[in-house]
């Protein structure tokens, strides 16, 4: 069995016709479903180093915002302004600046990210949890 690669580094596969395929996530979009990139080479030794170089040029620009001692509320902020806001109507977005404003931001507005706990986060829409699961998972690596 060959080497496992470490979270992060992406994926080198022998294809059928010979050629090595190398694909690594370098981000995710509004909806945080992973952006990739593919590099396609005759040896393993190029696929790996295409692989490093486009790791080094395409660096996501959302794990430079986020840091795991961020208060919650800052971070809610961000999230809702790069993430939520440009998606939806104006009538849901009104309906969900008064959710954060009246009942998440009073509760977790000063909780810095890596103290928020499973108990805390039960009043939050479960689109906010997946995406600070995501947000959590950039920041611990």
């Amino acid at each position: 069995m060959g080497r496992t690669r470490k979270s992060g580094e992406g994926t080198v596969r022998l294809k059928k016709n010979g050629r090595w395929k190398g694909r690594v996530v370098i981000g995710y979009d509004d909806k945080s479903l992973p952006k990739t990139k593919n590099v396609l080479t005759k040896t393993k030794a190029e696929c790996v180093e295409k692989l490093n170089a486009l790791k080094n040029t395409a660096t996501p620009t959302t794990a430079v915002k986020v840091r795991a001692d961020m208060p919650f509320g800052d971070w809610m902020a961000f999230w809702y302004e790069t993430c939520c806001k440009p998606a939806v109507c104006s009538n849901t977005r009104t309906g969900r600046e008064d959710n954060i404003r009246l009942y998440i931001l009073p509760r977790l507005d000063n909780v810095p990210l890596n103290k928020l706990t499973a108990n805390r986060t039960v009043i939050l829409p479960p689109t906010v949890v997946a995406a600070l699961r995501v947000y959590k998972q950039t920041v611990s690596s």
